[in-house]
Formats: C-alpha cells, structure tokens, sequence
C-alpha cells in the first residue's frame, strides 16, 4: 500500500512484534538495537502507520489504537511524525497507480489523506484518523475504531502524564543525558499500565548504563529483563543493499583512521564501549568483578576499611573492607551498605567488624555529616586517616583506574557496584576536573571501595600527579626543567600525557 521494500531485518522485528501483539498473553516489551543509517526510522513508521491504519491494539474506552511516541527531543519526535506524514503521501501516489482500472483510481487519489479526520488534530505533533465507518471502510480498515486511532509525539518530559497509550515507541532510548530513569519509571510508564501497552525500544548503544542498558543487559547482569532483544549491525544491509553499505564502510574507515573506533564500534557495530562521558572502561569494570572470590565475613590477613557517610535524605553509608595482596592486587573482602537513616549502629558495627577483621587503618570520607564519627573513633583510639575528596578525589580516582586498566583490582560478584562504576562519569569544571556519578545514580559504594584502597595505590604504583597551575608558573619564570626531573611523570590528563 505504501510501495515501500523493508529489508529483512526490519520484517524479522516487526513480524516479531506483530506475533506477539496478536496472542492474548505474548510479550509487550521489545528492545532493537540499531547501528546507524539501516534504517530504524522507516521501521518504526511503518510499523505505527500499519497499526494505526487497521487499528491492531484496542487499548482504550474507545477501541482505538493510541500510539505514543518519545525520541530524544521534541524535534527528533516530530521528524519522525513528519517521516509517517511523508509516507502517507507516497502511499497515496502508489495506491492511485497501482489500483487502477479503466474508469481511473479504485480508491481515489488521495487514499490515505481521505482516512484522516479533518475534525480532530492533524498537526506536527499528532496524527488523527477517522472512526471506523462499516460503509465506507469495510471491515478491514480502521476495524472497530469508535474514535480514531492516534499517533502522537512528545519529547521526554513530564508532558506525557495524563496520556492513555497501546503503543509506546522510544526512539534512542539509549540516551541517558536526555531519556533518563525518571522519565522512564515515573512519566512514561503509567501511560501504558492500563492498556498493557506494546512497548518498543530502539537506539544505537550509547553509554553502558540506564534503563536502555539494562532491558539490553549485555553482560546477563540483572537476569529478569522483561524484553525481548535483537540487534542489527551495519551489516543487517550489506546484502540488500550494497551501495549503502559500501557508503557507509567508506565513513566507518575514515573515523577509524581519525582514531575513533569507540564511535566505529557503538554506532555501526552496536557494541556498549565507553561513553564520551564514562570514566571508567566497562572492559575494565566488568574484568575487575570474578566469581573467584566471595564475600567474607571474616579475615585474618592485613586490610583497611573505607567509610563513606551517607546523608540523611539522599545517599547511602557504606563500609568497604580491602587488602593488598603479596602479588600487588587490591581485593574487595567485603562491604555493607546501610538505607538511608539507618547508620546510627555504625561505630558499634565498626567496632564488632574489628574483631572479625584485622583492619589497619580506617579510612572515612571527611565531610560534615561524618565529623562527630570521625572524632568518635580517633577518641576510640583507631588509626583514622579522613580523605578529603575536595583535595584528594581527582587524584585517587586516576590512580584507582589505572590499576583497574592493569587487572590489578578485584571483587566478588557485585551487581549494584559494577552499575555504578559504569554510570561514573567525567567532565570539566571551570576550575577543575569533575568525577560525579550520572543522573538519577549513585557513588557510594564505589566512594566507598576507593577508601577502602587509599594506602594500596600511591604515586608509588608508576603514576603520579602534577598541579597544572604550579607548571604554568614555572614555565613562565623559565624553571621547565622543574617537571621533567621527577621520575616518571604521568598527568591526569591521558591526551596531555601522550603528548608529553
């Protein structure tokens, strides 16, 4: 009807989906991911017209098909409205050729226009077709329909409450910086509860956490993902269509000359590589956790303990405990992490875990909400060593990632810890460097974790850290020398290093 060719990754995923739609008890939640320039938009226009069209999902008091839309931002939804509009215009060209017979056009020459309700919406943002007419539209078209089937589009905002949808759609649902969990749990989901809505996911892989990383779960992380999941690489066309393809190739040979086969390999080959933002690698983090080793509950060999306070609405306590073993790899022992308000046993369970474990040093986050603990416990007569992030997290931080890229960091199985190191992110401050956890995350058992390992990885370990402000004074009085005279000097900044 429309006289478009899919290719067949795109009949494979949606004959899925319409399989499933037609059993009463099939799935409803479906996730793609895409690389980029195969054809994810055609797709879902398709698939939202075709629904539309011969009103698939009943959802509402009025037996119509209510289909949502959510891309990025508000422009990308609308083009991706514009692009159905724009098909149905095809459409109307294809009808009026194909059906024809002497006495001209079978179904007029504006087929899909005339399905449009002129009374309702029909606008950037909402598509409005008529209510199912028996006369005039049979029983195929707009089947049962008593208002209209819709198609409506919105950006990722709280705009979208009050909606009723049988259809949800989110386009690059994989951007956690614009579709965040919030959106998600708290705007997006009561828009389909009560119609048990068909719900699709599509995006090229962006950053290895959020709720786009979780329903794809790469790494068999969280074991219950509702979604069925496919994935179609740049190669899903390389057959069907060829100069595509090879156009395509020649992009991806050149980003790989220009160094970025991170970008090559998240957007073409739909791999979750590290973000712009992460701080970590996630080929480091998902190294650092081994079933080798479990969680103990005591410890007779030297370590240290890590103690992030937690604040008393927002953020979690966490005790860590860590060694150093005699082959020069950290080693998580154990930790536990108290609900928000609930740390008011902590000195007395500091003092328990002391007989359980030969704990050294404590190591406790120096912040006010912790001062009257830290006094507590250097009255108590413990070696306490507060770590004052302002001044120490840029520089620790490094020196934990550098042994985290050596293999030299281990932990037991961890779930919740490995989500947040890879939700880590980094960025630049006007002053300084910025190490923060993502939106709608959190740091502590990882804050935690990197006290735990304060002593096992100083500037000895072959990095160590320069203030670029006391280097820009030096030079300027001609003292360069100063800098390179120190053994191995290693900067925080990885480009800054490789260009020294």
């Amino acid at each position: 009807m429309l006289g478009i060719r899919l290719y067949t990754w795109q009949i494979i995923f949606l004959n899925h989906v319409q399989e499933e739609m037609a059993k009463p008890e099939g799935e409803r939640e479906f996730v793609a991911i895409t690389s980029r320039q195969i054809g994810k938009s055609t797709a879902i226009a398709i698939f939202l017209m075709w629904s539309a069209l011969f009103n698939k999902y009943k959802g509402t008091a009025y037996d119509n098909t209510s289909a949502l839309v959510v891309s990025a931002s508000d422009v990308q939804a609308k083009k991706l409205l514009y692009e159905i509009k724009k098909s149905f215009k095809l459409g109307n060209r294809f009808m009026k050729i194909k059906y024809r017979d002497n006495s001209g056009p079978l179904f007029g020459e504006n087929f899909f226009d005339d399905l449009m309700d002129d009374k309702e919406p029909n606008n950037t943002t909402t598509i409005t077709l008529k209510a199912h007419n028996p006369e005039i539209h049979g029983n195929i078209l707009l089947a049962g329909s008593k208002s209209g089937s819709t198609i409506k589009s919105y950006p990722p905002t709280s705009g979208v409450l009050g909606e009723t949808a049988s259809i949800v759609i989110i386009d690059e649902a994989g951007m956690t910086d614009k579709v965040d969990d919030q959106f998600f749990y708290d705007y997006l989901y009561p828009t389909g509860n009560s119609t048990n809505a068909v719900r699709i996911y599509t995006s090229t892989p962006w950053v290895p956490n959020g709720f786009f990383y979780r329903m794809v779960d790469p790494d068999d992380m969280y074991k219950d993902t509702p979604a069925t999941v496919v994935l179609f690489t740049i190669d899903a066309i390389r057959i069907e269509n060829p100069q595509q393809y090879k156009t395509v190739m020649n992009t991806i040979r050149q980003l790989n000359a220009d160094g970025k086969t991170s970008e090559v390999q998240r957007a073409y080959y739909c791999r979750f590589v590290k973000g712009e933002k992460s701080y970590f690698d996630p080929d480091d983090v998902n190294d650092c956790f081994t079933k080798e080793y479990d969680m103990v509950e005591s410890y007779n060999g030297q370590c240290d303990l890590g103690v992030d306070f937690g604040a008393q609405k927002t953020s979690e306590s966490v005790l860590t405990v860590s060694e150093l073993t005699d082959e020069g790899v950290v080693r998580r022992l154990y930790h536990r992490k108290y609900p928000v308000g609930t740390d008011n046993t902590l000195i007395d369970d500091i003092r328990n875990l002391m007989k359980d474990f030969n704990i050294q040093r404590i190591i406790p986050d120096d912040c006010p909400a912790g001062s009257f603990m830290i006094n507590e416990m250097i009255d108590l007569g413990w070696d306490v060593h507060p770590m004052n992030f302002r001044a120490d997290k840029v520089k620790k931080y490094g020196a934990f990632r550098s042994m985290l890229k050596r293999h030299r960091m281990r932990s037991y199985v961890d779930d919740d810890l490995k989500t947040e190191m890879l939700a880590l992110e980094f960025g630049q401050g006007a002053k300084n460097s910025i190490i923060q956890h993502a939106p709608n995350y959190s740091d502590d058992l990882i804050d935690s974790f990197l006290m735990s390992t304060y002593f096992f990885i100083q500037e000895d370990e072959g990095v160590q850290f320069f203030d670029y402000n006391d280097y820009e004074k030096d030079t300027k009085k001609g003292n360069i020398s100063r800098l390179f005279s120190r053994k191995r000097p290693q900067f925080q900044s990885e480009g800054f290093s490789q260009g020294i």
